[in-house]
């Protein structure tokens, strides 16, 4: 398998990870009253720019893997969003309120780490758009 087909596979898979990441806390945290609402609602986006972008990458992904479009158009394409989910992400987690944090239930210690795990996974998407783009282009 060459770069050109890994990258966009990888770009993929990315994508769904960084949606489940994004949804554990709603899955995993039951208790009513957690300021999840609040959380997910920090910065100028909140977290779901990152979500759409996520979901809207997928597509451009597979429309390059699938051959629907132009390589390099479609490299173009996900490396500027993906960038931005990159950008979206970042400045979301670092306008994550701490106190808020620290208002969920012991049992979800996790969700202070969970922002830059976001974060982590958000890195992958331009990473493998850039590895495409430099594939095809």
């Amino acid at each position: 398998m060459d770069l050109a087909d890994a990258a966009p596979t990888a770009g993929i898979a990315a994508c769904v990870a960084l949606l489940a990441v994004l949804v554990a806390p709603v899955l995993l945290i039951a208790d009513p009253g957690t300021g999840l609402r609040v959380y997910y609602a920090a910065g100028t986006l909140g977290v779901a720019g990152v979500g759409f972008l996520s979901a809207l990458l997928i597509v451009v992904f597979l429309s390059g893997k699938q051959d629907r479009s132009p390589a390099d158009t479609v490299a173009g394409v996900a490396l500027v969003a993906g960038v931005a989910l990159f950008a979206i992400a970042v400045a979301w987690a670092l306008a994550v309120d701490q106190q808020n944090l620290f208002s969920f239930p012991a049992s979800a210690s996790w969700i202070v780490w969970h922002r830059w795990v976001v974060v982590a996974v958000a890195a992958a998407v331009p990473a493998s758009a850039a590895a495409y783009a430099r594939a095809v282009v």
